[in-house]
């Protein structure tokens, strides 16, 4: 198992262009979907929602919106990936987790305690950390079954959040993650060594 995530993570980059004759099978989709439900959050409450954008004139609207990013019109599939904006102990999505996984009070408590005090732009910051945490996994896990990514921050928010109707007092979009495969070889991999990376507080 090592060796294959240790392969999966080699084989993972930004890729740039998609071939537009491959398409990603229903299997492998679900199979990284599945990876970004199953992902870890603060407190377990799933604070992501995971738009299939399909429709070409939507997705073309989209590039214009990701300053012509052409991963975003190339990709089998994109993924725009949000977070959910309304996190307060008070709120109805909240309570459903809660009540869903029997949360005891005193987990209720300490949850309302961290996050109730907290103004709007904070916890829609801290929500939209928990969704990293499952794009790294879907990544991670198309890579795996050779297929590619690249996760992009460079769009306008309003207008692709326009342009997808996407309701603003629900959700907010994280990233644009489009997954396909790779039109072009693969560049060399730039990374730190470990050694500058770790400081070691014995």
């Amino acid at each position: 198992m090592r060796n294959n995530f240790d392969e999966a993570m080699h084989y993972r980059h930004a890729c740039k262009l998609f071939d537009t004759t491959k398409s990603i099978t229903p299997d492998d989709l679900k199979f990284i979907l599945n990876a970004g439900r199953l992902s870890p959050s603060s407190f377990g409450v799933e604070h992501w929602h995971f738009f299939l954008v399909r429709n070409p004139e939507m997705r073309e609207s989209i590039r214009q919106a990701s300053w012509g990013q052409q991963q975003v019109t190339t990709a089998s599939e994109l993924i725009v990936i949000a977070y959910k904006k309304n996190v307060r102990s008070t709120d109805t999505y909240i309570q459903s987790e809660f009540d869903k996984f029997s949360y005891p009070d005193g987990f209720r408590n300490m949850y309302k305690e961290w996050i109730d005090p907290r103004s709007d732009d904070v916890l829609d910051a801290w929500s939209a950390k928990q969704v990293y945490i499952a794009a790294g996994n879907m990544m991670t896990a198309a890579a795996s079954i050779g297929i590619d990514s690249c996760p992009i921050e460079g769009f306008d928010s309003a207008a692709v959040e326009k342009i997808m109707g996407i309701d603003t007092s629900v959700y907010g979009i994280a990233m644009l993650l489009p997954f396909g495969y790779r039109v072009n070889q693969q560049p060399a991999l730039h990374r730190s060594e470990l050694s500058e990376l770790i400081t070691y507080l014995n």
